[in-house]
């Protein structure tokens, strides 16, 4: 029983010492320092307190998780237009690719030119699985199968690679803007 109460005193000494603790908290942590040296010393000296944070690690951490949400954004997105290019909604891939390009490149960096390759396989395969299970051949035989799916892959893949560029240039133009202000 005196472990658990240890447990709860060192829990509560933080908040005595701030004088943020009730009335009640801050009764049950001085009678129990009373009896018990290891809390006392503890409430006295202080040990108990949090170890250094280490700001390198959090940041990469945070750099991690940011990079990782990105990531998910860019192939929801990519997956997105890809499904919407048979159906009604195939011009919002004028607004989707871009952006997804421009999300890309601010996630991936220099490795975003990259992005546009990968979109033109995966809609170029999309489009190809799905011409040959809807069974909606192209005119003109088994070469046409082949062909057809280009066409829409070198436009996504085409927006994307605008969206990286205009991420490009507003990273460069904020950057300069930035230069100049510490000039001045």
């Amino acid at each position: 029983m005196i472990e658990n109460s240890c447990q709860v005193c060192r829990d509560l000494i933080p908040l005595v010492k701030d004088n943020v603790a009730s009335e009640e908290s801050r009764k049950l942590v001085l009678e129990h320092i009373r009896q018990c040296g290891a809390c006392k010393d503890e409430y006295e000296n202080g040990y108990g307190t949090l170890p250094e944070m280490d700001d390198e690690r959090v940041l990469q951490k945070i750099k991690r998780r940011l990079f990782f949400m990105a990531l998910a954004t860019v192939v929801i997105g990519a997956l997105i237009g890809i499904g919407l290019t048979e159906g009604p909604g195939v011009f919002y891939n004028i607004i989707i690719m871009p952006l997804v390009g421009g999300i890309a490149y601010f996630a991936l960096n220099r490795r975003s030119l990259y992005f546009p390759f990968v979109l033109f396989v995966l809609s170029y395969i999309w489009t190809l699985i799905k011409y040959i299970f809807d069974s909606s051949f192209p005119t003109g035989g088994i070469i046409n199968l082949f062909i057809a799916p280009i066409f829409m892959s070198v436009i996504y893949s085409g927006l994307a690679l605008f969206g990286i560029v205009i991420a490009f240039l507003l990273k460069f133009a904020f950057r300069k803007e930035v230069d100049h202000e510490k000039d001045n």
